[in-house]
């Protein structure tokens, strides 16, 4: 089941005016929420995936739209040390999100938590722009595919806006060099962050693991054109990558 602290409910919203354009909801409206979790001794992530089916069942039975993932680590470093994994969390708008959020608190939170799997203990939210979505639905699939995620700055005097469009630009040129199957997401911090020192995280995946591959292998073809173009526009660090699984999903 999802769980989360009493604290992460009375968090802050922080306005980054850098990014003032895009901080309102996105056209797609969607909300993306980040639970930092510990695996609990003795329990598996079997456990875990079983728990948050039972929590979606109680999701869909409240007829709430609300999706879940298990991101597992893949290249983190030390950042996270002590984070065994991710659970995210998505609606398609603000008002899903406390309809959810609502009927959690009233009806689920104070159940027995002695056998949970794992202790989450710091939520993130934020507002989710989709840059490029390029999944093929006539191409592999993974059950589990590769994200990376990362933490990115404007740069001065460049807005979203320009910063969107030069993503885009950089997807048709790896349109035109046969690199597809994936997708960008710019996600502007809305609840839970504390000083933070960027103004979105740009979240990549892919739909397999032989599609990031691919662009692995033959990036090169378009990173003398684009490379520094993108460093123009922003600088990102804290670079990490997880593999990401579905949970359960009451919407598509």
């Amino acid at each position: 089941m999802k769980k989360r602290l009493t604290s992460t409910l009375l968090l802050t919203v922080i306005a980054f005016m850098a990014v003032n354009a895009v901080a309102q909801e996105t056209e797609e409206h969607v909300r993306m929420e980040y639970l930092l979790c510990q695996l609990n001794e003795g329990f598996t992530f079997e456990d875990v995936i079983n728990n948050a089916k039972e929590y979606g069942e109680k999701v869909a039975a409240e007829g709430n739209q609300y999706n879940q993932y298990l991101l597992r680590p893949l290249i983190t470093g030390q950042r996270l040390e002590g984070v065994t994994h991710i659970i995210a969390g998505m609606w398609p708008n603000g008002e899903e999100m406390y309809k959810e959020y609502g009927d959690y608190v009233n009806k689920y939170i104070d159940e027995d938590m002695e056998n949970e799997a794992h202790t989450c203990r710091v939520v993130y939210a934020t507002m989710d722009h989709v840059v490029v979505n390029d999944f093929r639905e006539n191409e592999t699939a993974d059950q589990r595919w590769p994200l990376q995620l990362s933490d990115c700055t404007l740069k001065k005097d460049v807005s979203m806006d320009y910063a969107v469009q030069v993503q885009k630009d950089v997807h048709q040129a790896a349109l035109e060099n046969d690199m597809g199957g994936y997708g960008v997401h710019f996600q502007v911090p809305y609840l839970g962050f504390e000083d933070a020192e960027f103004d979105f995280i740009s979240a990549v995946w892919w739909q397999s693991f032989e599609h990031r591959g691919n662009m692995a292998q033959n990036y090169y073809k378009i990173a003398e054109n684009y490379d520094q173009e993108m460093s123009s526009v922003v600088s990102c660090k804290n670079d990490r990558t997880y593999f990401a699984e579905p949970l359960f999903s009451t919407w598509e």
